[in-house]
Parts: C-alpha cells; structure tokens; sequence
C-alpha cells in the first residue's frame, strides 16, 4: 500500500484523468498505467 498522501494524490490524480474530455481513451488508460508504475504498482 501506498503511504495515505500519496494514495491520495494518486487519486486525485486518477479523478482529474478519468474526467478528461480532451484526451482520447487510449492516451487516457496509458496515463493511468503511467502514473501507476511511477509510484511502483506495476500490472
């Protein structure tokens, strides 16, 4: 688990992306595994 303020920068992070209406749904998804594997959760 991630210490409780990176978990919650990591989700908000995920809210503001999950939300976007700029980018397209592939460049989204490759955001989020991005951002995962930055802070060491890799699939």
């Amino acid at each position: 688990m991630l210490p409780d303020k990176m978990q919650k920068a990591y989700n908000d992070f995920y809210q503001i992306v999950q939300g976007n209406e700029i980018l397209d749904p592939k460049t989204t998804r490759l955001l989020q595994l991005a951002a995962s594997m930055a802070v060491g959760c890799y699939p």
